[in-house]
């Protein structure tokens, strides 16, 4: 299947992936296109601060050197001006998103509270019949639309968060052969764009392997100018190789631990992080997430991104394979 083939099913296809039934669906078919390539693949469940996350499990996540790891649920819908995410500054995607996000749930419980302290204890059917039933359908509309907001409702339009991220993965799955695939593993991950719950799930479940695996992580990969590399103190090196495998090479971004806070980066103390966006102010910036202009997901982007990630895995390879028989 062609990069622009995946692109159509999933951002379209499955393009809400929000709910657990969508997020259920989204599953299947994907365990079936990773099952169709030759994988083993396996859905692991588990739940955090009272939400369920579903992750899904591709190759032997356990015995891999590296781990691809994406995101694949979709964000709530943005009702503000678009929101702008910071794939590697997770304070500045927070204070950017809370009053777009919340503000329906925000003006909704304002509301509540005026009629209830305002208007609730002048109510009277019998002298002010409609006047009075006006302000009770007011406060029920506002009690039920509330909790709904508080939940969020889900974004339609998904190309770029988290479709591309999906899109990537499969592709490299794809592309990787029988070598590379004994020494990495995908797991595509669940509430990257609200409690982060797959990565617990996913560090949970792996608590004294975890560290000492290469984790990549793919996010925000189809849309804008510049193609970034973060990376971590210990991770420097795999950086410099990973950037030298790509053409034009990406530009390499150190994450400072203070501005991980409330990512999925900041679970992975050896991770690299692929992203996407444009900089403003030093700063690289995804626009237009959480709404319906969510609409860019460029295949040759995907196709390049592919490329460089299948030549730095085979490189990897090359040079696990010379350590382990230089010790032998």
């Amino acid at each position: 299947m062609t990069t622009e083939d995946l692109i159509m099913k999933y951002a379209i296809g499955l393009h809400k992936r929000f709910s657990a039934k969508q997020k259920q669906m989204f599953i299947r078919v994907a365990a079936k296109d990773f099952s169709d390539l030759g994988y083993a693949v396996k859905a692991n469940t588990g739940k955090h601060k009272r939400m369920r996350s579903i992750n899904l499990m591709v190759g032997d996540v356990k015995n891999a050197e590296t781990l691809i790891v994406a995101n694949y649920d979709t964000p709530q819908h943005n009702f503000g001006n678009p929101m702008k995410y910071y794939p590697f500054n997770g304070v500045s995607t927070f204070v950017s998103s809370f009053l777009p996000i919340y503000a329906p749930m925000i003006i909704g419980g304002v509301l509540m509270l005026y009629i209830l302290m305002q208007q609730m204890p002048y109510l009277n059917f019998a002298t002010d019949f409609w006047w009075s039933l006006f302000w009770l359908c007011l406060f029920i509309v506002c009690a039920v639309f509330t909790p709904i907001m508080t939940i969020g409702i889900g974004n339609k339009v998904n190309f770029n968060r988290n479709t591309s991220g999906v899109v990537a993965a499969l592709r490299l799955a794809e592309e990787l052969n029988k070598e590379q695939r004994k020494k990495v593993a995908f797991v595509l991950t669940d509430n990257g764009c609200r409690n982060h719950g797959g990565d617990y799930l996913l560090r949970e479940s792996f608590p004294d392997l975890l560290d000492d695996k290469l984790v990549i992580m793919l996010d925000c990969v189809g849309d804008g100018d510049t193609l970034v590399i973060g990376y971590k103190d210990d991770t420097m090196q795999e950086a410099k190789d990973m950037a030298a495998c790509f053409q034009p090479r990406p530009k390499r971004h150190l994450c400072p631990k203070e501005d991980l806070r409330y990512t999925s980066f900041s679970f992975y103390p050896r991770g690299l992080l692929l992203a996407r966006g444009n900089f403003y102010n030093d700063v690289l910036m995804v626009e237009n997430i959480s709404t319906n202009k969510d609409t860019n997901c460029d295949g040759k982007a995907i196709d390049e991104l592919v490329a460089g990630l299948k030549k730095y895995c085979g490189h990897k390879a090359k040079h696990t394979d010379e350590r382990e028989e230089a010790a032998a």
